[in-house]
């Protein structure tokens, strides 16, 4: 059997045994959820002169390594939201600590999660109720930033008009992305280019896409870094593959050129590339 490329994610985060345990109790927690709804707009903006998007602003919001603990924690919450119309959390920082594979849980993990809380409450993606000798309270806001308490996008679709669908318009991550372990393997970069082809693939499995670096600042407000080192990453770990496509250029034309295009790995969370759990 082929051997796993080696994580491109913080040392701070590691899959293991608990870690799955942990993402096993969660989507129970959840409903058995298959996968987290995530908004369009979370992703991507329709306009350049519009601010960045919320995966933006969480990737990298504050500097450092904190984006990509805030943008796991914000993402199983989502998950844990899943067809709920209004989405409340108590639970202690460590066992959110446990779910994304944060090393030492217990201590620097915890007070990892308690950072990103208060990060995710100053900017309006979640209000924090702190309370004396108990975990705080916890009430999920939309994931399209605009700071209003929490409604799934599917109910939030039933009944409504042309306008308010397009805004609940949502890609699904799939649960693997816990349950296997990914959160943990996976950098912040890389799961931000993930949920950037699936903004691109609108729903089609079968499609190719192809990020332009223009398209990558004006639509998604992400640097050329961090879509290079994302999508590498995607390809490295067997969840993208890589192709090259030639533009059409007219006959008799010496310049020719080409395009990489990128296609998602057929259920590649769920399974891993090897059909089975690579990490565990």
């Amino acid at each position: 059997m082929p051997t796993l490329p080696k994580s491109n994610s913080s040392d701070d985060f590691s899959a293991t045994n608990t870690q799955a345990v942990a993402a096993a109790q969660a989507q129970q927690r959840a409903g058995g959820a298959r996968s987290a709804a995530i908004r369009y707009t979370f992703i991507g903006r329709s306009n350049p002169d519009e601010q960045p998007p919320p995966l933006a602003r969480l990737l990298r919001g504050g500097g450092g390594r904190g984006g990509a603990a805030r943008l796991k924690l914000y993402l199983s919450m989502l998950w844990l939201a899943r067809n709920e119309d209004a989405a409340y959390y108590s639970y202690p920082a460590n066992q959110w600590a446990l779910l994304m594979g944060l090393e030492d849980p217990e201590r620097a993990g915890a007070r990892r999660v308690q950072e990103a809380i208060r990060w995710l409450d100053r900017e309006g993606f979640v209000v924090q109720e702190r309370r004396q000798g108990a975990p705080s309270h916890i009430r999920l806001l939309n994931d399209n930033g605009d700071g209003r308490p929490y409604r799934a996008p599917g109910p939030a679709m039933r009944n409504a008009n042309k306008k308010e669908k397009a805004a609940n318009l949502y890609v699904q991550l799939a649960a693997g992305f816990w349950t296997r372990g990914w959160v943990a393997h996976l950098s912040g970069s890389a799961i931000a280019m993930y949920l950037v082809l699936l903004h691109e693939q609108k729903g089609e499995e079968s499609k190719s896409v192809w990020i332009a670096p223009r398209m990558g600042q004006e639509r998604f407000d992400l640097s050329d870094e961090t879509r290079r080192k994302g999508l590498k990453e995607l390809v490295d770990q067997h969840l993208a593959t890589v192709r090259k496509r030639p533009l059409h250029q007219g006959l008799f034309n010496e310049a020719y050129r080409t395009r990489n295009v990128y296609d998602l790995t057929a259920r590649g969370l769920d399974l891993g590339e090897y059909g089975e759990n690579p990490f565990f």
